[in-house]
C-alpha cells in the first residue's frame, strides 16, 4: 500500500466516529452536532455483533464503525468462502442486480477480499466511481460465508462533504459518492458458521455434530439448533443426537422441537432413528408439547395411519375427545358425522362426544342430541351428555330428546338416568311435552315398573280425567273394565266419569256399566244417579237395570226416591211392574218412605193387588197376625167373604177362629 493510501486510511480511521465516515478527508475532525433525520428517510441498519443485530461473531471495523470490543478467537480460514456484495435496498431487502461483488479469487488486490492475519481482519476496498450511485437510494454492504449472510451495513450516499451532516450516526454508513470505501470486518470462530461451511461441503449432520462437540464443546441442544438452522432434516439430526450424543428418544424429541423442527420432522426421526411405532411416537410428541393438530399431522403424513386408528392413538395418549375431534376435523378435513362416528368407535362415550362436537363444530343442543341419537346412544347417555355439556334443566333436556325422536319411554329413561327424577316428576315433564296419557303410562311402566294403580294415581295427580286414565290403563296394562273401574273408584273418581269411560273406552252397554259399578262396590243410589244423569234413563229403566243386577227392592226404592224424587205410589207401581211381590214392595216402602201398615196396604190396593196379596204383604212386612190383617182389610173396604177367604187361605184358620176374628173386628 502506498504512502498516500496509508495516510488516507489513517485519516479515515481517526475520523471514523460512530458510523459516519467522511471519505473526502478530515480537515476538521471536530464532531458536527447531529441534525434530526428528515421524516422521509428510510430506516437503515448496521447488522453485526456490536450492534446486536447481526451474527454474534461478526464485527464491522473502522472506518465503517468505531472500533468494537470483542473477545472471541479470530477465524483466518474463511477467506476462500467469503463474499462481499453491494446491492440496492428496497423495502428492507437487497434487489438484483448487484452493484458490486467481491471474493478472494481476485488475488491480493484491493478489489478482492484479503486476509490480514496479523491484524485479524478481512478487508476489501470498494471504489464507487464506476457504480453510478444514486444519492436518493440506499445501498447495502453484505458479507457472507459460503452463501450465509453474517452481517451487513446500509450505506447512505451523499454528493458533498457538507451533506454528511445530515446522516444519522450510529445507524448506517455515510458515503461520499465517487470515493473509495474500505470495508473491514472481523469473523471469529463460530459454530454456526463452521456448521454452514461444513454443510456446504456436503458433511452429514452427524459429521457436523462431531465437529461442534469436539471443537466448540457444544451439547446436544445447541448442536441440534445449529443443524436445524442449516436445514438438515429431522431424521438426520435425530441420528446425530443418537450417535454423537447418545440421546434417548424422549429427550431427542424435546431437543428437536426446541431446535425448531416441526412435528413431521420430529416424528420422522422417532420413526426412522428410534424405530418407534406410531403410538409410541404420538405419546412422545404429546409429551414434548406438540398440539393435537400437529400430532395428527405426524400420524397421518409420517406414519400413514388411517383416521380411526389415528384417533385411537390420540385417545390412548391422553388427548380428550374435543382435541381428537379438532385433529380429525382440521388436519384430516373430516365431516361432523365422520368425526362423531370415529370418536364413538374409539371408545368415547356420549358426554365427551357431545363436548367435542359442541366445541369443534359449534353445534347447539338439538344438533348435538341428534348426532348422539344417530350414533345409537341410548337416551340416558344422551340426556346426561346434554345436561353436562349445556347445563340444561330436566325439562329442556326432555324437550330436546323429544325433538330428535326419542319416544316417551326413552325420554323417561333419560330423565331418570341424568337427573334421578322420581316417577311423578317424569310424568309431569312428559305431560308438559304434550304426550298423551297412554304414552305417559307406558313410560312409567317401562322405566319405573309401577303397578297400574300407582300409574293411575300419578295420572290423576297430573289432572288427567278418568277417561284418559282408563284409556291409559287399558292400553298399557290390558286391564278388564272391572279392574279399571276398581282403580278409579279407589282414586275417588266420580262414578259418572267412570261410567262414561267404560262406555267410551270399552264400548259397554248401560246394563254392563251398571253391573261393573255394582261389582266395584258402588251403592245403588250412585248407580241409579249415573244411569239417570249420564245416560238419561227413566225411573222404570233404572229400576229394571237395578233389579236385573239382583239389587234388593228396598235399595231400588231408595234409589228411585233419591234420584227421581217420586212418590211412594209410583215406586210401588214400578216395583210391582218389575214382578216384586207385595211383601217386598211394602218392605221397600217402609224402609224408603217410612210407610206404615195401613198406608202400605192402601198402596198395595192402589196398584192393583187383591186382598190375599195385601194380606201376605202386610204379614211379611209388618209381621201382623190374622186379626190385625183382617182389620186392615176391613178398613180398606173389603167384605166378610173376602176377609174370610184371606183368613182361611193365607192364615189357614178354621171356621170358629175365623168367626171369632170377624166378631172381634165388628163384622
Amino acid at each position: 500500500m502506498g504512502d498516500d493510501m496509508r495516510n488516507e486510511m489513517r485519516g479515515l480511521e481517526l475520523c471514523g466516529v460512530a458510523v459516519v465516515v467522511l471519505l473526502a478527508g478530515c480537515d476538521h475532525p471536530t464532531a458536527i452536532p447531529p441534525i434530526p433525520t428528515p421524516p422521509a428517510r428510510p430506516t437503515m441498519t448496521i447488522a453485526d455483533a456490536a450492534h446486536g443485530v447481526g451474527h454474534p461473531h461478526f464485527y464491522f471495523l473502522p472506518p465503517l464503525v468505531p472500533n468494537p470490543s470483542f473477545s472471541g478467537t479470530f477465524d483466518p480460514t474463511l477467506g476462500p468462502l467469503l463474499a462481499v456484495d453491494v446491492c440496492r435496498v428496497d423495502a428492507g431487502a437487497c434487489v438484483t442486480p448487484l452493484i458490486a461483488s467481491f471474493t478472494s479469487s481476485g488475488g491480493a488486490t484491493s478489489a478482492s477480499v484479503r486476509l490480514d492475519a496479523a491484524a485479524e481482519w478481512y478487508s476489501v476496498n470498494w471504489n464507487t466511481k464506476a457504480a453510478a450511485l444514486d444519492p436518493s437510494q440506499t445501498y447495502r454492504i453484505r458479507v457472507s460465508v459460503a452463501g450465509l449472510t453474517i452481517g451487513y451495513a446500509d450505506v447512505d450516499v451523499v454528493e458533498s462533504g457538507s451533506e454528511l451532516k445530515n446522516v444519522q450516526t450510529g445507524e448506517f454508513v455515510g458515503l461520499l459518492d465517487g470515493r473509495t470505501l474500505p470495508i473491514k470486518f472481523r469473523i471469529e470462530r463460530d459454530p454456526a458458521i463452521i456448521a454452514h461451511v461444513l454443510h456446504s461441503q456436503n458433511y452429514t449432520a452427524g459429521q457436523v455434530a462431531i465437529v461442534l462437540q469436539r471443537d466448540f464443546g457444544l451439547g446436544a441442544q445447541a448442536s441440534a439448533t445449529i443443524l436445524f438452522g442449516e436445514s438438515y432434516v429431522g431424521v438426520d439430526v435425530g441420528q446425530a443426537l443418537k450417535d454423537v450424543f447418545n440421546v434417548a428418544s424422549g429427550d431427542a424429541a424435546l431437543i428437536l422441537k426446541t431446535a425448531g423442527f416441526d412435528v413431521a420432522g420430529v416424528g420422522a426421526a422417532l420413526q426412522s432413528v428410534y424405530q418407534h411405532t406410531s403410538a409410541q411416537a404420538a405419546g412422545l410428541l404429546k409429551f414434548v408439547g406438540f398440539t393435537v393438530n400437529e400430532v395428527t399431522d405426524a400420524l397421518s403424513t409420517v406414519f400413514h395411519e388411517p383416521a380411526t386408528a389415528l384417533a385411537q392413538i390420540l385417545k390412548n395418549v391422553g388427548f380428550p375427545a374435543e382435541e381428537v375431534a379438532r385433529g380429525l376435523h382440521m388436519e384430516l378435513q373430516l365431516t361432523l358425522r365422520d368425526v362423531a362416528q370415529i370418536l364413538k368407535d374409539v371408545g368415547f362415550d356420549a358426554t365427551p362426544i357431545a363436548r367435542a362436537v359442541h366445541i369443534e363444530f359449534q353445534l347447539v343442543g338439538q344438533a348435538v342430541a341428534q348426532i348422539l341419537k344417530d350414533l345409537a346412544f341410548e337416551s340416558g347417555a344422551v340426556a346426561q351428555a346434554l345436561q353436562v355439556e349445556f347445563r340444561l334443566v330436566a325439562k329442556d333436556v326432555a324437550q330436546l330428546l323429544k325433538d330428535v325422536g326419542f319416544d316417551p319411554s326413552a325420554i323417561a329413561r333419560g330423565l331418570q338416568a341424568a337427573f334421578q327424577l322420581a316417577a311423578p316428576e317424569v310424568a309431569q315433564i312428559l305431560k308438559d311435552l304434550l304426550f298423551n296419557p297412554e304414552a305417559i303410562a307406558q313410560a312409567l311402566n317401562a322405566e319405573f315398573h309401577l303397578l297400574a294403580a300407582d300409574v293411575a294415581q300419578i295420572l290423576k295427580d297430573l289432572g288427567i280425567d278418568p277417561l284418559g286414565i282408563m284409556r291409559a290403563l287399558d292400553v298399557e296394562f290390558r286391564l278388564s273394565p272391572g279392574q279399571v273401574a276398581e282403580i278409579l273408584k279407589d282414586l275417588a273418581s266420580d262414578p259418572a266419569a267412570i261410567a262414561q269411560g267404560l262406555h267410551d273406552e270399552y264400548r259397554l252397554t248401560v246394563a254392563e256399566i251398571a253391573r261393573v259399578l255394582k261389582e266395584v262396590g258402588y251403592h245403588p243410589d250412585a248407580i241409579g244417579r249415573v244411569l239417570h244423569t249420564q245416560f238419561q234413563l227413566l225411573d222404570r229403566d233404572v229400576a229394571k237395570i237395578l233389579h236385573d243386577l239382583g239389587i234388593d227392592p228396598t235399595e231400588i226404592a231408595r234409589a228411585l226416591a233419591v234420584e227421581f224424587q217420586i212418590a211412594s205410589l209410583d215406586v210401588a207401581q214400578i216395583l210391582k211392574d218389575l214382578g216384586i211381590g207385595p211383601g217386598g214392595i211394602l218392605t221397600a216402602l217402609r224402609a224408603s218412605f217410612n210407610v206404615l201398615q195401613d198406608a202400605g196396604a192402601q198402596l198395595l190396593k192402589d196398584v192393583g193387588f187383591g186382598p190375599s196379596d195385601i194380606a201376605q204383604g202386610v204379614q211379611s212386612a209388618f209381621q201382623l197376625g190374622p186379626q190385625d190383617t183382617a182389620q186392615i182389610l176391613k178398613n180398606l173396604g173389603y167384605g166378610v167373604g173376602e176377609i174370610t177367604a184371606v183368613l182361611k187361605d193365607v192364615f189357614q184358620l178354621g171356621v170358629s177362629v175365623i168367626a171369632d176374628i170377624l166378631h172381634a173386628i165388628g163384622l
